[in-house]
């Protein structure tokens, strides 16, 4: 009942000019409320709300005033935390409409002001608004069924902001403007990543810019083109033939890019980044870090490229979510070594090479023996070819084969291979060599073939009235004593020839060799298809040998590629969760439960899918295969994310030794998830740790709504989108903690000097290797170690 009260006491604060008012408090009750109009269908109005400038009389109303207040605040608010909120505040109520499927008009101006607020000038902001739409890559599917063409929208904002900033964001020395194009790169890959490929090829209406013969290319194709340009430069994009989105072209009735935005006013001195005298006054780290922000754009770049040729449309494959990457190496299914592991045997295999591609890519090619499968498969190659392949965004491996013959399921039902074909004026007549050939003995062959192409082709016939195997009548003037002479001699010249083939028969030398096909050769040499593979896709040539190099095989390469097969291909987050029942106020009684009550278990399995620890094969977060840690745990996963979550409850207390375990494995996560059902609030101190630099407390409400407190370490940057006294329902709670999660993980982890990404480490590493081990020789050397790996493993036969 006093909501409107609240309401327009939040208006009545904003609608001052001052920082000094309490806006983020007013701010946080707008944003507490989004969900409540949804609940609460008939909230009773006690009057109409003058400070927010509408008279309220139902619910609709209601929903409408607390929306238009957000919208407004969200483009207008001059305080930096406030405006954060507010559009936090905008996401939640977004993803409440499209739960609740009410198809509110109000859904696309809100996400047209987070579009928007992407070119904002105040990174913070501008990287909420970001984390908005990285959180609505889960909802895609409800936003298609609110509008089919609103996920193909935010793709393209996302590709036309990119492009829109990536020319300041090149030349700018603020580390903050290259790593929100970072964030705006890896949003995108996103997007690419949740949506139908089908949806990714519809053409693009890019309006009055492009020529009428560009505009009908794909989505795919402007988000290929404006990666080319952070890769190659965004003077790329000047030229036609590289044309990419811009804002103008995303204008239409529901969308507009150029939307107003009020400027922030900040209070106090902006936070300033760690200097090199904070890193310990060490110049070569000042400077690892500007050389590596210079690269960062095209890297990420790089990196969303590759992961989008390896895993559009694939992921996950039928390993599960888990599995990523290719868990095979150069030592599987290689005769010539026996390890189970990678080791120096490996190197002396003669069906093994190693290149450098571009500088920037691993290939591994192998010869393995083919698997033979039983029953009419075509007659194919006796050897496969692995390829491994190893880049910056992960390892994959694909085997191939020659094959002589269509694959099997290829071949059609009715083969018309060899056969007659006849055709008419009205119908087509398909004799088949085996209609012809198989004819019972004692039958005329030529007989019913005559007889056939007379019947099926009247025009054949010499005489209307007269089949074409009837015998033709006897010429003219012939008498039947003539007839029978030249029947006579007939048959007489008939046994004078057989008579001279059977004499001829018995004499050697009257008879012919017969000429027979030469029997196939099986390759001998171990390397061979696989140069005959490197022949077919032109490695071998002059042309590429600027680009394609041989690797030095040594025991310092083989611990780097163990090194960087170890690497993760996924950013990677482990989460504590812990359960407080109610009167419960120390770490021991907190740390014993073994379970919790229904809605925490239900809260539990919304985070993600419970996975075997003993047989997982994704990201582990420091738990152990043995059961030492507990048998499963909620894991979730996307093509660039793993999350592994540390639950309390699913982890052994029944010893001292198992209650230290647990502490430690929970204390050491940065982010705690503490669901709380004690009366009193509860307190950073109660389980003691040096990490937990983020605590996000739930408090389950008695109208089955949950209370939200974030609790962070003062230097923690603001996340979202879930915000500290924010009130959400059952179906947005665990969705909404796990985005907030993953922000907040990044938060912390953006405090880390020189904190490295996965791919920016598996770069480092990669490049590491290129410069160590690239052997650099001539063309003939280079011909003589493709021709033959390992010479003293030479076996002779067909080359």
């Amino acid at each position: 009942m006093l909501i409107g009260d609240f309401l327009g006491a939040a208006a009545r604060v904003l609608s001052t000019d001052t920082l000094e008012a309490p806006r983020s408090e007013a701010h946080t009750i707008l944003g507490a409320l989004v969900c409540f109009p949804n609940i609460y269908q008939g909230i009773p109005r006690l009057g109409p709300i003058s400070e927010a400038g509408e008279s309220i009389t139902g619910t609709a109303d209601l929903k409408y005033c607390l929306i238009n207040i957000l919208l407004k605040n969200a483009t207008e608010e001059p305080s930096e935390a406030a405006r954060c909120i507010a559009i936090c505040g905008l996401s939640v109520w977004i993803c409440e409409e499209l739960t609740q499927c009410t198809s509110h008009p109000h859904v696309k101006k809100a996400i047209n002001v987070i579009g928007v607020t992407l070119k904002f000038s105040n990174k913070l902001v501008a990287q909420v608004a970001c984390d908005v739409l990285q959180l609505l890559v889960s909802y895609w599917q409800k936003l298609q069924e609110y509008e089919s063409s609103l996920c193909r929208k935010i793709t393209e904002i996302l590709v036309a902001t990119i492009a829109f900033l990536l020319p300041g964001a090149e030349y700018s020395s603020m580390e903050v403007d290259k790593k929100f194009i970072v964030s705006l790169l890896l949003c995108l890959l996103d997007w690419c990543m949740a949506l139908p490929m089908k949806m990714l090829l519809e053409p693009v209406s890019a309006g009055a810019v492009e020529d009428q013969h560009a505009s009908r290319a794909p989505l795919l194709d402007y988000i290929y083109r404006v990666l080319h340009c952070c890769i190659n430069g965004s003077s790329t994009y000047m030229q036609q033939n590289h044309y990419v989105l811009s804002l103008a072209d995303l204008s239409s009735s529901d969308y507009d890019p150029f939307l107003p935005l009020g400027n922030i006013r900040s209070s106090s001195e902006p936070a300033q980044c760690p200097s090199s005298t904070d890193l310990g006054n060490l110049l070569t780290v000042a400077e690892e870090k500007r050389r590596r922000n210079l690269e960062l754009i095209p890297l990420t770049a790089r990196m969303v490229m590759t992961h989008l040729v390896n895993h559009l449309s694939h992921y996950p494959l039928s390993g599960g979510p888990a599995i990523l990457h290719s868990l095979l190496s150069e030592n599987h299914d290689n005769s010539y070594v026996e390890s189970s592991e990678l080791c120096s045997e490996v190197f002396r295999s003669p069906n093994l090479q190693l290149f450098v591609f571009n500088d920037s890519t691993l290939i591994s090619y192998l010869q393995i023996p083919a698997e033979k499968k039983a029953g009419t498969e075509p007659a194919a190659a006796p050897s496969d070819v692995r390829v491994i392949v190893r880049d910056i965004s992960g390892k994959y491996s694909w085997d191939g084969r020659i094959l002589y013959g269509p694959l099997e399921g290829c071949l059609p039902q009715h083969s018309t291979s060899g056969a007659f074909v006849i055709s008419s004026d009205s119908q087509q007549h398909v004799l088949s060599q085996n209609d012809v050939s198989q004819v019972e003995e004692g039958e005329d062959a030529l007989d019913q073939l005559l007889e056939r192409i007379g019947s099926s082709s009247p025009e054949c016939l010499l005489h209307p009235q007269r089949k074409l195997n009837e015998p033709a009548p006897p010429p003219c003037g012939m008498s039947p004593e003539q007839e029978r002479a030249i029947t006579e001699a007939l048959l007489q010249q008939s046994a004078q020839e057989r008579e001279f083939i059977l004499k001829c028969s018995s004499d050697c030398s009257m008879s012919m060799a017969r000429q027979e096909p030469p029997p196939p050769a099986q390759p001998q040499a171990s390397f061979y298809f696989c140069r005959l593979l490197l022949n077919d896709l032109g490695m071998n040539s002059w042309d590429r040998r600027k680009s394609f190099h041989l690797l030095k095989k040594n025991s310092k390469l083989l611990r780097e590629l163990k090194n960087l097969d170890s690497r993760q291909c996924r950013e990677t987050h482990k989460i504590a969760v812990f359960y407080i029942a109610e009167g419960q106020e120390d770490k021991c009684s907190i740390l014993a439960n073994a379970r919790g009550s229904q809605a925490y278990e239900d809260f539990v399995a919304g985070l993600g899918w419970e996975v075997d620890l003993s047989t997982h094969g994704g990201f582990m977060g420091g738990l152990q295969r043995n059961g030492s840690t507990g048998q499963t745990a909620p894991y979730y996963a996307t093509s660039t994310v793993e999350i592994i979550f540390h639950v309390s409850t699913r982890m052994p207390s029944d010893s001292d030794d198992s209650l230290t375990k647990k502490l430690r494995h929970l204390g050491n996560d940065e982010v705690h998830i503490v669901w709380s059902e004690h009366t009193r609030n509860y307190r950073r101190g109660i389980i003691p740790t040096d990490f937990g630099d983020v605590l996000i407390v739930i408090y389950p409400m008695k109208n089955h709504m949950f209370f939200i407190e974030i609790m962070k370490k003062p230097e923690v940057p603001f996340f979202g989108p879930l915000f500290n006294g924010a009130i959400v329902t059952a179906k947005l709670l665990p969705s909404l903690i796990c985005a907030t999660c993953i922000n907040a993980s990044r938060a912390v982890k953006s405090l880390i000097p020189l904190y490295q990404s996965f791919y920016e480490e598996r770069a480092l590493y990669l490049e590491a290797i290129i410069q160590n081990h690239k052997e650099v020789m001539t063309f003939e050397d280079f011909v003589a170690q493709v021709f033959s790996p390992s010479p003293s493993y030479s076996l002779g036969g067909t080359d």
